[in-house]
């Protein structure tokens, strides 16, 4: 059923990926999704916490493994929808049986022996409990992602119990809240932000069940999200004030000493405003859509990195002033997620400006190339961060586990329909059978910034061509007619019925990304300059350094490409101390697109060979 007051300006249309990410995918499907080793290591392992109950063995602290089975869950469910798999949909539906069957009388679904234990612990109780202090409390934050993977699995199976087990989940879930006499935003870590984003599969299940219980459940989220009197971050009314993220912790009252400097959680915050956008589907509540705009805003004013995330180290710490950039997987899912989700209520182009770049560049960089794990951390200078073995699970991770629902919600973004319009907006290789036609978007945008799209229509059909924000001088081809659209818009053809071509080419000037920043991270905290140090060594950051794309490509240095790690860290810098930039492109088989970037100054001209940031990651090594 379909309870929304508002509906989305654009429609989505799935696609299948072609090419380097349409590859990549099917590596991920096979490696993390439906081999045996799939099946009875890494989803065994993700079952495995509901049966032992372990994640409050350390209690009042309260670990995460309950998160795992969800995503995964959720991921495969999401690739059923992208291609029709038997075999995946057959594992969701046993996996799905074991899991309901550990429900308790009361409908608990969950990874703690004690379902009432959702309050954030005392910090020195944690000490003396896992040694050192924390207010960790994961049990709403596992749930969410427990009741969210029964509503996915429930809309790909058709099956009324699953249904049901989502429900009596839920209305434990309220109702322990409610005898606890708390908001849930006054319920587990992170002041509000893991427990608040149950939102969104709350009102998910809402809408298959319109059961006022859940709407209400999500509004009283909502409101301790504003509300003075409630202890937790109020991210809604921050938002709606414009006040930079960074600072959201001074004035909380549930952040002691130095957490009154921030340590705002990215990816949970980001996670919440997912949920109140559906919020603002559903009751049409103006300031819900205003909230997230001004957060979004907010986020890339203050918070937007050189690898085209937010945050730093999944942390909001004003990391548009920190020259070097480290982002998690979630972060930049989770930022493109929000930026898919305006686009769609919108249609402002800027969204899918912003989507783009990340997908493009620090998301694909964080997955290995033979798809079977990914980084817990992407970053600018030096290798990526990846973790094993945490709290305990050796196949399973928070990061890794959401990227397969990364792949098909961008195979939704590259092509959207308003009416009978088609909207073109992202130039990956993909192909598109919908009611009314065919699509087939050539290779060649991440390479040569050009492309063309190849078209089977019934009837004349308007296309509007996504023009990027970097491209200043774009030529479109059509009929031998020559189009030269102006940046940051929609270039509109007319497209005749039957089958057509239509040829771009991008922008592909080099974008010299030139910035002074801050020598000193605002604020450091001990908590934080952990986090840090944990990154970035201090001795790579000793001049502002320049940053180089070349149509949606970042480009890094790589050994690669001969560069040894000396030069790569060296002093020199051409920020602000150049006259021209210009580069040739070069064949280097192991990249995705690789050029001689040439840079004159003063006194000299110097060549520096670059790559796509993805080639150079760590994490993209060619196949043995």
């Amino acid at each position: 059923m379909n309870n929304y007051k508002i509906n989305d300006e654009i429609c989505r249309i799935r696609t299948r990926l072609l090419g380097f990410t349409g590859e990549l995918y099917s590596k991920i499907i096979d490696k993390r999704m439906t081999s045996d080793f799939a099946v009875n290591n890494i989803l065994a392992e993700a079952e495995e916490p509901f049966f032992s109950k372990s994640d409050d063995t350390c209690a009042p602290v309260g670990w995460w493994r309950g998160e795992f089975w969800g995503k995964w869950i959720i991921g495969a469910v999401r690739t059923c929808k992208y291609e029709k798999n038997e075999k995946l949909e057959n594992i969701i539906k046993k996996s799905i049986k074991k899991i309901t069957s550990t429900a308790d009388e009361n409908g608990y679904i969950g990874t703690y022996k004690d379902p009432a234990l959702i309050l954030p612990c005392a910090k020195e109780a944690a000490k003396a409990a896992v040694g050192f202090p924390c207010d960790f409390c994961w049990n709403i934050w596992c749930q969410k992602y427990t009741i969210w993977a029964l509503v996915e699995a429930y809309e790909l199976l058709c099956d009324e119990n699953i249904l049901e087990s989502a429900v009596a989940m839920a209305n434990q879930l309220i109702d322990t809240v409610h005898a606890a006499r708390v908001n849930p935003c006054e319920t587990g870590t992170f002041f509000g932000v893991a427990s608040g984003s149950i939102m969104k599969p709350i009102l998910l299940l809402y809408e298959h069940t319109n059961e006022k219980k859940l709407l209400n459940f999500a509004i009283e989220i909502a409101d301790g999200f504003e509300n003075d009197k409630t202890e937790c971050i109020k991210i809604i009314k921050k938002s709606l004030d414009r006040v930079p993220i960074h600072t959201w912790n001074f004035d909380n009252p549930r952040a002691e000493g130095n957490e009154r400097f921030t340590s705002q959680k990215a990816y949970e915050t980001m996670s919440c405003f997912e949920g109140i956008l559906e919020l603002y589907r559903i009751t049409g509540e103006e300031k819900y859509l205003r909230a997230t705009k001004n957060f979004y805003d907010l986020a890339t004013e203050y918070e937007y990195n050189r690898l085209f995330s937010v945050g730093f180290n999944d942390r909001f710490t004003f990391a548009s002033s920190i020259e070097d950039a480290t982002s998690e997987p979630c972060d930049i899912i989770h930022f493109m997620r929000l930026s898919a989700e305006l686009y769609r209520l919108t249609s402002n182009i800027k969204y899918i400006d912003y989507y783009e770049s990340a997908f493009l560049n620090p998301f694909l960089a964080s997955i290995t190339r033979d798809g079977s794990w990914g980084a817990r951390a992407v970053r600018s200078i030096s290798h990526h961060v990846t973790d094993s073995n945490v709290i305990g699970m050796k196949y399973n991770h928070c990061c890794v586990n959401n990227i397969p629902r990364a792949f098909e919600n961008a195979s939704e973004m590259i092509i959207g329909m308003q009416n009978s319009d088609i909207f073109i907006n992202m130039y990956i290789p993909a192909t598109s059978e919908f009611e009314g036609g065919h699509i087939e978007i050539s290779d060649g945008y991440m390479k040569e910034c050009k492309c063309e799209i190849h078209y089977s229509f019934k009837t004349d059909t308007l296309i509007k061509l996504r023009i990027p924000e970097w491209s200043k001088n774009t030529k479109i081809t059509y009929n031998s007619s020559v189009y030269t659209p102006k940046s940051s818009s929609y270039c509109e053809i007319n497209a005749s019925a039957g089958c057509g071509v239509i040829g771009i080419e991008f922008d592909n000037t080099p974008n010299v990304m030139t910035a002074n920043y801050e020598r000193d991270l605002f604020p450091m905290t001990p908590y934080l300059k952990k986090r840090y140090d944990l990154t970035m060594p201090a001795e790579c950051l000793k001049n502002n350094k320049a940053t180089v794309r070349i149509g949606p490509v970042l480009l890094a240095m790589s050994t690669a490409l001969g560069t040894d790690f000396k030069e790569m860290n060296s002093e020199e810098t051409v920020n602000d101390n150049y006259l021209s930039c210009h580069a040739r492109s070069i064949d280097v088989p192991s990249t995705l697109a690789a050029y001689e970037v040439i840079f004159k100054t003063n006194n000299t001209t110097k060549t520096i060979p670059m790559c796509d940031y993805v080639s150079a990651s760590n994490c993209f090594v060619p196949e043995s």
